[in-house]
This record gives structure tokens, C-alpha cells and sequence, in this order.
């Protein structure tokens, strides 16, 4: 007797036998379940009319163990299998031509729903003021109701999901790996930040390893689930510009902060505004296009109108110790004259992660800190 694997198995052989981009809504509308298509003879599937040689070919080995082992970790991990036919699936996502059959999902999958996704995405090694620049943007666009996609790396990605989390938003980080890979150890504590404000998701099977095109691969996924794609100091060869060109070819709007002029970490904004990318100075510059389309989910009411008096990358003020809330000046008052590992500053503080992992971030935006290598902080 042949074995029988939970539909969840099913689901992810399916899926992921016919690769992105495939016609796996059809799939399903023709068959009851995953499990009965899998049962089924490829005299079946070829009368579908909807599959290539590769993939006939793939699915005809019926290879499902490695599915199940995968299924069997996500429900381990409590994650989420979301497939096109699934209510969470996000709805933009499905227009594009190349969208994941499936997500695996660490987090609240009901916010993958959201109609009102910005992507904010930008240069890793980013400087004090572009990092300002995406957490106060990221902060204003969930305050206006939208969600905040990035990519989950260090950089304008951390500081944008730092900045939506901070505001009592939701952010949804979009993962070149496997959920559980090894993968950036000193942003775990953020991306368990993130899974509690939102969600992790991936196309990859759980525990993959990143490799050198997976992460431009899921750059379309960033883009094609949201309706706007804001670019933050990105220099002239950035990946987040690979980011733009998904969401250009998707038919979605590209937005760019403007820099200065002369700094090579803005060359790539500066030269998508010159083609046409929309500038951006406040959450309202991005959402105004869409008030009309969805009145009932934007608010700008309480939105900062302007991120900075001009778009050039100038320094930020420093102020004094005295002019931090009260987190802040009890993780400032933890400092001397040494790195301080976040694991120490969590124990001494008494915080939990993300309420340190955001008044970090603020004291880093102040110039009052800096992070180091091996996640570790110091007073600069």
C-alpha cells in the first residue's frame, strides 16, 4: 500500500514540482485536492492542457519525501503553508507573471492580506541619515495604515522594520532563504521581532541555505505584493535597484528618496527620480495616489509631512542624553567605555528584544550609539 502524506505534503510537492509562475490555481480548480491530483495519471495532467515537458516531468517522479519533511518542520515551528488558493496568499502578488505557487510563513498570516503594501528597501552598509530616513518613513506609512515590506537584511531593511514596529504597525520581511536557515544571526532577534508584528515569509524550503541569485530572485516577491517600491540611498549598483526593475516590469509604482548629489551612496535613487521614479519626502508623497482607490484604509491625519527639511544626506544633529524617553535613557545609562553584546544589554536592561532592538535603534539615529560587528554596541 502506497504511503499516504498529509495534504499539507501535497501542497508543498505540488507547488513546488510546478515551480513559480505556474498555472497551479488551475490545477487546483480541476482537482479536490492536492492529494487526488497527486494520485492522479499523467494521461490526467496532460489533458489540463497547461503544462510543460519540465514540469510533467517532474511531477511524473512524484518525488514527495523531501515536501513532507518540509511540512513536518513547519508544523514543528508553527509556520504557515500558503498557497495561491489560500485567502492569505497576498492579492497583488498573484498578478504577476512569475508569483511563488507557495509562502511559508513565520508570523501572523491574516497580515499578508493587506491591500495597502509599501516596500521600502535600500543600500546594507546605509549611513546614520538614510537609516533615519527609512525608520521615520516606515514609522509614518503604518501610522497611515499601510504595511511595510522589506527584505529583512541589515541596513534600510532593519531600520525600516524597526520604524513600522515602532509605530504599532504591521511589516511583512520577505526572505532569500529558508525560514530557520542559518542566515544574519545579529538580525534574529529582529526577525522574532518581526514574526510578532507581522510575518517572515519565504519561498524556499524551510532550512535552505541562501545562495548567490536567491536573493534577487525574491526581490520580485518584495515589489509584486506591494503597490509602491520606495528606494532608499542606493548607490549606483545596488540591489535594491534590481528591486526598481521588478516593480517596473510588474506595472507597480517606483518612489526614491533623493540624496545629495555629489555622494556616491545615492547615485541609484538619484538616477531612477531622473527616469521618472516619483521623489519622495513624507508617507504622504507615497500614499497620495492611492487615497482614492482606498479611502477606507488611509489615514493621513497624524503623518509627519516632511522626513527632512531637504532630501540631501546631511548630518543629524546629536542630542543630548537628557532629551530621551525613558527606555532610551535606561539603555543609555547601561554604556561605558566598551562594546556592550545585545544578549548583556537584554539581561541588564530587563527588556525583551524588540523593546531593546527599538530603543537602540532610536539611540543610533540620535548619533548616540553605534553598532559594531558580532552584534555589539558602543557610545560613539
Amino acid at each position: 500500500m502506497s504511503t499516504v502524506y498529509t495534504e499539507d505534503a501535497y501542497k508543498i510537492w505540488l507547488a513546488h514540482a510546478l515551480g513559480p509562475g505556474s498555472d497551479y490555481l488551475t490545477v487546483m480548480s480541476e482537482f479536490p485536492s492536492a492529494r487526488d491530483f497527486f494520485e492522479s495519471s499523467e494521461t490526467e495532467w496532460r489533458m489540463l492542457g497547461v503544462f510543460k515537458p519540465a514540469q510533467i516531468e517532474r511531477l511524473a517522479k512524484r518525488e514527495i519525501t523531501r515536501a513532507s519533511k518540509a511540512a513536518q518542520i513547519c508544523a514543528n515551528n508553527s509556520w504557515h503553508i500558503v498557497t495561491q488558493t489560500d485567502e492569505y496568499y497576498p492579492v497583488h502578488l498573484k498578478n504577476i507573471s512569475n508569483s511563488p505557487s507557495v509562502l511559508y510563513v513565520n508570523g501572523d498570516p491574516e497580515c499578508l492580506k493587506s491591500l495597502l503594501n509599501i516596500a521600502i528597501v535600500g543600500a546594507r552598509d546605509a549611513s546614520r541619515y538614510g537609516k533615519e530616513v527609512a525608520y521615520r518613513l516606515a514609522a509614518s506609512l503604518t501610522k497611515a495604515g499601510a504595511t511595510v515590506v522589506s527584505g529583512g537584511a541589515l541596513g534600510i531593511d532593519s531600520a525600516s522594520h524597526e520604524g513600522a514596529i515602532s509605530a504599532g504597525g504591521k511589516t511583512v520581511a520577505v526572505m532569500g532563504c529558508g525560514l530557520g536557515a542559518s542566515y544574519l544571526p545579529e538580525n534574529e532577534s529582529l526577525r522574532n521581532s518581526i514574526s510578532k508584528n507581522g510575518a517572515v515569509i519565504s519561498e524556499y524550503y524551510p532550512l535552505s541555505s541562501p545562495t548567490r541569485g536567491s536573493f534577487p530572485t525574491r526581490n520580485r516577491i518584495i515589489s509584486g505584493m506591494s503597490l509602491a517600491t520606495v528606494i532608499v540611498e542606493a548607490g549606483e549598483k545596488s540591489g535594491s535597484l534590481g528591486t526598481a526593475r521588478h516593480a517596473m516590469h510588474q506595472g507597480r509604482d517606483v518612489c526614491a528618496v533623493p540624496g545629495d548629489a555629489i555622494s556616491s551612496a545615492y547615485i541609484g535613487s538619484n538616477i531612477l527620480i531622473a527616469n521618472g521614479a516619483k521623489p519622495v519626502f513624507s508617507a504622504a508623497d507615497v500614499l497620495s495616489d492611492y487615497v482614492y482607490t482606498y479611502p477606507e484604509l488611509i489615514n493621513l491625519d497624524n503623518v509627519e509631512r516632511t522626513l527632512a527639511s531637504t532630501g540631501k544626506s546631511v548630518p543629524v544633529k546629536q542630542r543630548a542624553p537628557d532629551n530621551l524617553d525613558d527606555i532610551q535613557r535606561k539603555v543609555y545609562s547601561l554604556f561605558g567605555d566598551t562594546e556592550i553584546p545585545f544578549d548583556t544589554l537584554v539581561i541588564e536592561s530587563g527588556l525583551s528584544a524588540p523593546e531593546l532592538s527599538a530603543a537602540l535603534t532610536g539611540l543610533e539615529i540620535e548619533g548616540i550609539i553605534t553598532s559594531c560587528p558580532g552584534n555589539r554596541y558602543k557610545i560613539v
